[in-house]
């Protein structure tokens, strides 16, 4: 009968291992993907924040039209 379970790391060498690998390989993943998603802002580093934010923060305040007849009535 084969043994059914089995641990994966058998040596303290490979437990200092795993362990250097679970904390560096995500952190690296993480700066490569930071470095992947600002590389196409590049092209964009010309404009400034407040061109970047005025169609968002711009508000257009405009008088209401006199009520109609039809609305009146209701």
């Amino acid at each position: 009968m084969s043994e059914a379970h089995g641990s994966l790391i058998k040596s303290p060498k490979q437990l200092i291992i795993m362990v250097f690998l679970s904390f560096f390989v995500p952190l690296i993943v993480i700066l490569l993907l930071m470095v992947f998603v600002n590389n196409g802002k590049r092209a964009d580093s010309e404009a400034s924040a407040e061109q970047l934010i005025k169609p968002v923060a711009q508000l257009n305040v405009q008088e209401s039209p006199a009520p109609s007849d039809t609305q009146a009535a209701k």
